[in-house]
């Protein structure tokens, strides 16, 4: 195809144009993808043919391959949660235990709880609690929203924790879920901290401004009965399996011959990697929890929940496989290795250099997943070859791709406003600062940490 530099940079950023556009237009990410390789391979060193049918179908086909055993597992366990009533129970615990006045701490608890524990769905599950508590609590609908997604990336993509997020860097990097400890829990409680200040500041403004609830009448009155629903014990023990078996595996060190330090058992003699010990610990939660509740998944059936469950999240493995082709086309582009070039000859720390790409792209695709799976196999290794600590860089690109992944255009935007039933103008400034602002100020605090102690 084209190989010159122009031309082959034109259609480069023609399809991250185009890719851009139809995010906004809220088509779907694996489709806009698809165009967006399609423009790309125009000005690839490779034919049409072999961009779309191989370069691209490749990535996504490599993709599905590394990734496919976490996300089934992980939409198994969350199916598991939600259909037994697990979720709820946790839920509706934390409302009567805190009670309606500190209804938002209620609904940040659910979801620090079901995101520690990797259950991605974690929206679909605080939402029920999330409006009518909002209503008992005479507060905005935007103030629910908030305390769930508001705490989100200091947790997920913060916090050294076992779940899809975390397990993608693990592909490219030579790193577990767990390495950089300190820099990771040091980076999510900067978080934690902006996200108190402020939805605190949220209620305390509603209140002074006499701001009630502005939901329809339809709304039921909250229910926090938990008669029907597992006990909170019951319910939280499958969700401290996982974590603690995704910690066993990955800190469990036995001696071997000719070896000059002892090696994880997992991965150095059983050869199950940093993601499949992911997969694994969701696993063994999907076990303990069916065992606790056999009668709730009998009665729900057995064939519906492995049915429905396994496969609730392959359609996100599909997405993120689309972007990462589309980033495989792209790296084919001749025009990609000068500005890849330009990146890395930046005169910078790589940390600083690193962040601020980061960043870029996850502005550019709207999407924090889609971000890594574009950055880390253009970028990853040469950031490695440079020296730089693989945990520390691993953290840094978890909690930057939060930073603008959230712009009002993005698809996570409006299902989560849409969820809520809310508008931009009522709610888009507090998810603004939650989401994008806040974000911002932890990654360079973890940034600067890098820079300091890697």
């Amino acid at each position: 195809m084209i190989t010159n530099l122009f031309g082959s940079a034109f259609f480069v950023i023609l399809a991250i144009a185009v890719f851009i556009f139809l995010c906004f237009k809220n088509v779907h990410t694996g489709i806009a993808a698809t165009v967006a390789a399609f423009i790309a391979a125009f000005g690839s060193t490779e034919t049409l043919a072999v961009s779309m049918f191989s370069t691209f179908t490749g990535g996504v086909g490599s993709l599905v391959t590394m990734m496919f055993m976490v996300f089934t597992a992980s939409g198994l366990f969350a199916y598991l949660m939600d259909v037994t009533g697990c979720a709820m129970s946790v839920g509706k615990t934390m409302v009567k235990t805190l009670g309606v006045d500190r209804s938002y701490l209620a609904i940040t608890a659910t979801t620090v709880i079901l995101l520690v524990a990797g259950v991605g769905t974690y929206t679909m599950v605080v939402v029920v609690l999330a409006i009518p508590l909002m209503k008992a609590a005479n507060l905005p609908r935007k103030v629910g929203m908030i305390a769930a997604l508001g705490i989100a990336p200091a947790i997920s993509f913060c916090m050294p924790i076992a779940n899809v997020p975390a397990s993608l860097p693990n592909i490219f990097l030579p790193t577990t879920i767990f390495d950089a400890p300190v820099l990771s829990i040091a980076t999510g409680c900067v978080g934690i901290v902006l996200f108190f200040f402020w939805i605190t500041r949220m209620v305390k403004k509603a209140r002074a401004n006499n701001e009630g609830f502005d939901g329809g009448d339809d709304v039921g009155d909250l229910d926090t009965d938990t008669s029907a629903l597992p006990s909170f014990a019951t319910s939280l023990i499958p969700l401290i399996v996982v974590i603690v078996s995704a910690i066993f595996m990955a800190a469990f060190k036995v001696s071997v011959p000719d070896a000059p330090a002892p090696v994880g058992f997992f991965e150095g003699v059983l050869g199950v990697d940093s993601t499949a010990q992911v997969a694994l610990a969701q696993l063994a939660g999907c076990v303990v929890l069916i065992a606790l509740h056999f009668n709730r998944c009998k009665e729900v059936g057995f064939t519906k929940i492995v049915s429905q469950g396994a496969p609730s999240m392959w359609g996100f493995l599909v997405l993120a496989g689309c972007v990462f082709g589309f980033g495989q086309v792209v790296s084919k582009c001749a025009a990609f290795a000068p500005v890849q070039e330009w990146v890395l000859g930046l005169q910078f720390s790589p940390y600083i250099s690193a962040m601020i790409s980061v960043a870029i792209v996850a502005g550019l695709c709207t999407d924090g997943i889609s971000a890594m799976m574009i950055w880390l196999p253009m970028f990853g290794q040469t950031y490695l070859d440079m020296g730089v600590n693989p945990g520390a860089l691993r953290r840094l690109l978890l909690c930057t791709t939060q930073t603008f992944d959230s712009l009002p255009h993005a698809q996570s935007t409006a299902i989560t406003l849409g969820v809520y039933g809310l508008t931009h103008k009522q709610a888009y400034w507090d998810m603004f600062v939650t989401t994008v602002i806040f974000p911002t100020i932890f990654s360079i605090f973890c940034c600067v940490c890098c820079i300091i102690f890697y």
